[in-house]
């Protein structure tokens, strides 16, 4: 009797889609204003910065974090803090 290997789907890890916006100078290295990143459930604000900055490791070089900003749904995040499905993040700078 031969048996079946693969998971069931409810067995799949749930996912989150987060939207990501960047301002205009952002907008200028990135090329877009906005696009949905899918994540695991249960994934963190660091992990999101770290693949934002591995994909375009321009803004990491150009806005130090004195420099760069973010929120979520217009707070402020803990590197730590939870994402959920559809959060808004928000990457800006606070140049002069």
């Amino acid at each position: 009797m031969k048996t079946n290997n693969l998971k069931k789907d409810t067995d799949a890890p749930k996912s989150i889609t987060v939207n990501v916006e960047y301002n205009q100078e952002i907008e200028k290295i990135t090329g877009i204003k906005r696009h949905p990143v899918v994540m695991n459930y249960g994934a963190t604000f660091m992990f999101l910065l770290q693949s934002i900055f591995i994909e375009y490791p321009e803004i990491e070089k150009q806005y130090p974090p004195s420099i760069l900003g973010f929120s979520i749904n217009g707070v402020p995040p803990k590197l730590y803090t939870p994402l959920f499905d559809e959060d808004t993040v928000f990457f800006y700078t606070n140049k002069n």
